[in-house]
């Protein structure tokens, strides 16, 4: 029986991953009862099979949304798998917050992966998310080495913590304990390495990151953070559209008379960038002049003190602002050059003393600062 098509341009797909399979729904428009399902083995195998059920379904013609939610790193791969087999295919990959509060609001008694994928797909015909960017291959090579030192960072600091607080009764598992730590320096010593070689192979990356640097309280790790885990900055349009993707806006409680709570972090994006933005703001309202004139400004307007956020937005806005020149505007048009003597670094096409900021000049020599990695050159073993 030819399938009615759907009120919009898409045919919408839910996916529901998990580690050894991943199970699709089809279509958005129907109803739950008439909607198909199909499970497929996760691998590039089960990606082809998915995308050639889905051209038998949709039919000569028919244009095809996914949308799934950003489930550890299966999200991104099944992405990749998909658009290499079809680049015209609209992929979605959306916040599980959403798509979980979505789901409680059709009222649905049972929990499958069948009715998860078919919830999507509902999703994503009413929502209609934003297609995903896959990421440039060298900047998904990045991204894979900063967050892995990063979880042997953590992995570090929680094993020297055991150490130190809690007394050994075994000589040999202090050692081991040692011999650990030990090893995961080396371990980060030499991902930071293969970071600066990335850096130092790509010209462009090396120039981002440069500039995110020349904000004193950035170092090269927060920026090569930011720039790996929120991908081409020259997709936001606005400052603001980068904090509330980052989850760094405040979120305002208030309701009727009785009920005024404190502004706090919505915390609706990446934690990793955060938690490098947060130690990067710590950081600049106390050696960067123009960022604690700035914070002080905003302490004495009555804005909460709790947890910096007020800075780390801040931060946000400078990193956002630090990307390259040619960036977009709400006009379409790219920004004008800065004056020479300050930072390529724009809000909305202004300049960033609008803000009452005035940011450094570019500086080309290395700089350390207090033993942190901040050049992208050789350093001394």
């Amino acid at each position: 029986m030819q399938k009615q098509p759907p009120p919009h341009s898409l045919f919408w797909a839910g996916i529901d991953l998990a580690k050894a399979t991943f199970e699709a729904a089809l279509w958005g428009h129907e109803e739950f009862r008439t909607m198909r399902g199909r499970s497929f083995p996760r691998g590039k195998e089960g990606a082809s099979a998915l995308l050639a059920w889905l051209r038998e379904q949709a039919g000569p013609g028919g244009r095809i949304g996914l949308v799934m939610e950003a489930t550890a790193t299966f999200a991104e791969e099944l992405g990749t798998w998909l658009l290499d087999l079809d680049p015209g295919l609209h992929v979605a990959i959306v916040n599980p917050l959403q798509t979980s509060a979505f789901l409680r609001s059709l009222g649905l008694r049972n929990k499958t992966d069948n009715l998860d994928a078919k919830a999507l797909a509902h999703y994503g015909a009413e929502r209609r998310p934003v297609p995903w960017e896959k990421p440039r291959s060298e900047l998904a090579t990045l991204k894979d080495l900063a967050r892995v030192r990063m979880d042997l960072v953590h992995a570090r600091t929680a094993m020297a913590l055991r150490l130190k607080d809690h007394a050994r009764a075994s000589k040999p598992a202090a050692k081991a304990m040692a011999s650990v730590i030990r090893t995961l320096d080396a371990q980060i010593k030499v991902l930071e390495g293969e970071i600066r070689k990335q850096l130092q192979a790509h010209a462009a990356l090396a120039q981002q990151a440069d500039r995110m640097d020349s904000v004193i309280g950035v170092g090269l790790l927060t920026a090569v953070t930011v720039m790996t885990e929120l991908g081409d900055l020259r997709r936001f349009a606005r400052s603001r559209q980068l904090t509330a993707f980052a989850g760094m806006s405040p979120r305002r409680k208030e309701s009727g008379t009785s009920v005024h709570g404190k502004p706090r972090l919505c915390k609706q994006g990446s934690t990793r960038v955060r938690a490098a933005l947060y130690l990067a703001a710590s950081a600049a309202v106390r050696f960067n002049p123009d960022m604690k004139a700035l914070y002080d400004r905003l302490l004495t307007q009555g804005k909460a003190r709790r947890g910096d956020w007020l800075s780390v937005r801040s931060c946000a806005n400078f990193s956002s602002s630090c990307g390259p020149s040619s960036r977009p505007t709400m006009t379409g048009f790219p920004a004008p050059e800065p004056p020479e003597g300050n930072a390529s670094c724009y809000l909305d096409g202004e300049l960033t003393t609008s803000l009452n900021i005035s940011l450094p000049p570019l500086r080309s020599s290395p700089r350390c600062r207090r033993g942190r990695l901040t050049s992208l050159g050789p350093q001394p073993s």
